[in-house]
């Protein structure tokens, strides 16, 4: 059982309770602290009296979204935004530069790195689909000319990765590429020796691993994390395993790759090819554990070398949609976009719960009637004192905040329709100032309405306060 869970059912205390206040209390504050205080009352007169007293955390003074501003964006007061790549357009720096690169299309997973001159970097995935993309999202054959290899044989792979370059003090100087030729390239994680880990989102896709610098080298495959619609990432150094998630038609699962201490030694990076492909199964089922900690269960995957679709283990738990995944304090944090809901997974005891569903009856906003309850949860990210940024597709366009006892508030919304695009990307800079995410399929078009089509706008925004993350540092890929 994982040490501080067993604390507070030691103390008597509601381990569901905890789980959703670690969101508020992960890095800041001392067990023996928020332990003592998670045992008292709360009123509900606003949603400062939901927020541990221990954690000053400013997105819990955030007030409702205003109108959108001239970028379209709903922001609360104090917030500001502005677009800092445009598909198809030059990306152009903030003393007046032109880069000489332009930005990629349906712009996706994104994730930041400081850089060795207090500056940092941010990598935006390029979603761009061709015929691969067919079976996973139409229901087609699979087959020739679908398959991965065909297109990628007659050199028609268009996704890859970019990267914006930012300076110490926040102005944007460069843009490039970082990865071409593989494609659909949905999301990734960064690692701790800093690198992006990124996956192509089609049956058969492959995962991928490269440099967020300029010329830091070629990008490399990861056979070890199999053949399949490839989401999100997120690394336990310490447990040595690799988690992530799965997104392609439907018939999804959740898996992790795993090392042993030979091929991972401590504080170094792993013999990537040495790892060992896993899938969940939770043999009570995932209704189970809506009710609270259920025991889950690894089992090495079939058929490391094929599809997976083709070659489910029997023993795996289907989980529909899963697309973000995170990793803190020895929790595995995991979203299923099918039924609009976040799972927490104790890497200690082996048992997963889930932490906020919608079926609880949460509201969107405690400063905002109106708001809707967060819906299509995709992508996340987390602060350090376990602040979680949630983004919707097929939601309302928003990034949201969850925070303690379910409540949600919402951090933005962009413009555009939901049906027709979505926000991705969501990454916070290493000073913990700055939010980056992109609408996906929109543009802005000459009389500033937004259309639908290849396009897609990445978005800075500034808040009026800091919170606490510990980017990697970015590095090239090692030689081989």
């Amino acid at each position: 059982m994982h040490p501080l869970i067993k604390d507070i059912e030691r103390k008597g205390l509601s381990r569901r309770r905890f789980l959703r206040n670690l969101f508020l209390t992960a890095g800041s504050v001392s067990s023996a602290k928020y332990l003592t205080a998670c045992g008292g009352s709360s009123s509900s007169s606003g949603l400062q009296d939901a927020v541990n007293p221990f954690v000053d955390s400013g997105f819990a003074t955030m007030g409702p979204l205003l109108p959108p501003d001239e970028n379209g964006v709903q922001l609360p007061a104090g917030f500001t935004s502005r677009v800092i790549a445009e598909y198809d357009a030059n990306v152009i720096a903030d003393d007046g530069t032109d880069t000489g690169y332009a930005w990629h299309t349906d712009p996706d997973g994104g994730a930041t790195f400081r850089t060795e001159d207090g500056g940092w970097i941010y990598v935006s995935n390029s979603e761009r689909r061709d015929s691969t993309t067919g079976p996973a999202v139409a229901g087609t054959a699979y087959g020739p000319p679908n398959r991965r290899q065909d297109v990628a044989a007659a050199g028609l792979m268009t996704g890859g990765v970019s990267a914006l370059r930012f300076n110490a003090r926040g102005e944007l100087i460069d843009a490039y590429r970082c990865q071409a030729n593989t494609t659909t390239n949905c999301s990734g994680g960064a690692t701790p020796w800093g690198t992006w880990i990124n996956g192509e989102e089609i049956l058969d896709g492959l995962m991928f691993e490269c440099s967020p610098l300029r010329d830091g080298g070629e990008h490399v495959h990861l056979p070890a994390f199999g053949i399949k619609g490839h989401e999100m990432v997120a690394v336990d150094e310490a447990g040595r395993a690799i988690y992530h998630t799965e997104d392609a038609g439907g018939d999804d699962r959740f898996y992790r790759t795993i090392w042993t201490a030979a091929d991972w030694p401590s504080g170094e990076r792993p013999v990537m090819d040495n790892g060992l492909l896993q899938v969940m199964g939770v043999p009570a089922g995932l209704d189970a554990a809506r009710q609270g900690p259920t025991p889950i269960a690894w089992h090495n995957a079939l058929a490391v070398d094929q599809p997976q679709f083709q070659n489910r283990h029997p023993d795996s738990t289907l989980m529909e949609g899963n697309e973000g995944v995170w990793f803190l304090n020895g929790f595995v944090f995991v979203t299923t976009k099918s039924d609009d809901t976040i799972w927490a997974i104790d890497t200690i005891a082996n048992t997963i719960e889930s932490i906020y569903d919608p079926t609880d009856g949460p509201i969107g906003s405690p400063v905002d009637d109106s708001e809707p309850p967060l819906a299509g949860v995709d992508n996340i990210t987390m602060t350090l004192d376990g602040e979680m940024l949630v983004v919707e597709d097929g939601g309302d366009m928003r990034c949201m905040v969850l925070m303690p006892d379910q409540t949600t508030i919402p951090l933005l919304r962009l413009p555009g329709d939901p049906g027709a695009t979505e926000v991705t990307g969501v990454a916070i800079s290493p000073d913990g100032r700055r939010v980056y995410v992109s609408g996906q399929r929109t543009f802005n078009s000459g009389d500033g309405a937004i259309g639908y089509n290849i396009a897609g706008l990445t978005y800075e925004i500034t808040m009026p306060f800091s919170v606490q993350v510990d980017r990697p540092l970015a590095r090239p890929m090692p030689k081989v």
